[in-house]
């Protein structure tokens, strides 16, 4: 009995040593058992900004021939945002693909209309099919998920898991290298390679508006960068170049609501906000920051966010 306690607690050891070791991908496999979730809430939605073009999707005006489109019903609330010049128009981010965002695109603009999304994950990758030109930053880790002239991201870029969803395959009709400028008509935009929450994140940066278009790198209410891929050096070392290069008047257009006190409304941040990440990556780095939680472990940043990060060896 002795040794059949000793063998079944040896056994439990080993399997927690191998779960805590691959955490990000045990807890994203273990993610729709563990949080089950509603995709669509039910109930209509109260926009503090914008208006609702159907029953799903939500419009608003930044200006500056730039739209935020929100799914304010879908569980992790996208945002979107199509960004027009005289010539051709981009939309950063496609969707979660829950609904098809094209119809929307199509009703605001007439211009051609290139897909880039920020990062590979299914809830900015998940709509594109329906557009014929995509764009796809131009890095050794994009590139090896090419097969026979298609793009299919693995299963632990796309995490379509979490909503019990396969991959999509498509066409890529541009590879922008990062500080490429793209000529809207009228309009330029720089594109920054981001790594931290993935290691292919994407913005785009307008400099006459002074606008960094920056997806899930940071955006209001809990950051993830814990998932497979996330790297806490990378996201200090974004943040640093970000910070050290950008005007410091730079407003950030996030792709997740909602700020604090503001309702449902396209997501927004600023370059004190980047300064209080860099601060909190700097204390959760040198292990002077408490964490609360089991895992992912849970640090404060300021008033709009907390980081979720996982193990020291998950995410370096």
């Amino acid at each position: 009995m002795k040794w059949a306690a000793f063998t079944f607690a040896g056994v439990a050891l080993i399997g927690l040593g191998v779960a805590a070791y691959f955490a990000p991908y045990v807890s994203a496999e273990l993610f729709p058992w563990l949080e089950p979730h509603t995709i669509v809430d039910p109930a209509p939605a109260k926009l503090a900004r914008g208006r609702m073009v159907d029953d799903y999707f939500a419009v608003q005006y930044l200006g500056a021939n730039t739209y935020a489109i929100g799914e304010p019903r879908y569980y992790q609330q996208n945002y979107a945002y199509l960004i027009l010049g005289e010539k051709r128009a981009i939309l950063f981010d496609s969707g979660s693909g829950t609904r098809d965002i094209s119809g929307v695109v199509a009703f605001i603009t007439h211009l051609p209309v290139t897909v880039i999304v920020s990062h590979l994950h299914f809830d900015h990758l998940g709509g594109v099919t329906p557009f014929d030109h995509v764009a796809m930053i131009d890095l050794p880790q994009t590139r090896a998920d090419v097969s026979g002239g298609w793009f299919t991201p693995t299963r632990y870029e796309y995490l379509g898991l979490f909503d019990r969803r396969k991959p999509p395959s498509i066409r890529v009709s541009e590879w922008l290298k990062p500080g490429a400028t793209i000529d809207l008509g009228g309009r330029t935009l720089t594109v920054l390679s981001t790594p931290g929450h993935t290691p292919t994140s994407v913005a785009l940066f307008d400099p006459a508006k002074k606008w960094l278009f920056i997806g899930d790198f940071i955006y209001p209410t809990t950051l993830y960068a814990f998932l497979p891929g996330a790297s806490l050096s990378a996201y200090q070392a974004t943040a640093e170049r970000l910070l050290r290069t950008l005007p410091p008047d730079t407003i950030l257009w996030t792709a997740h609501c909602c700020r604090v006190g503001e309702g449902i409304a396209a997501p927004w941040l600023d370059m004190a906000n980047l300064r209080d990440l860099d601060r909190a990556l700097t204390g959760i780095r040198a292990w002077k920051a408490q964490p609360t939680g089991l895992y992912p472990w849970r640090y404060p940043v300021d008033s709009e966010m907390t980081l979720a990060a996982g193990f020291p060896w998950n995410n370096p």
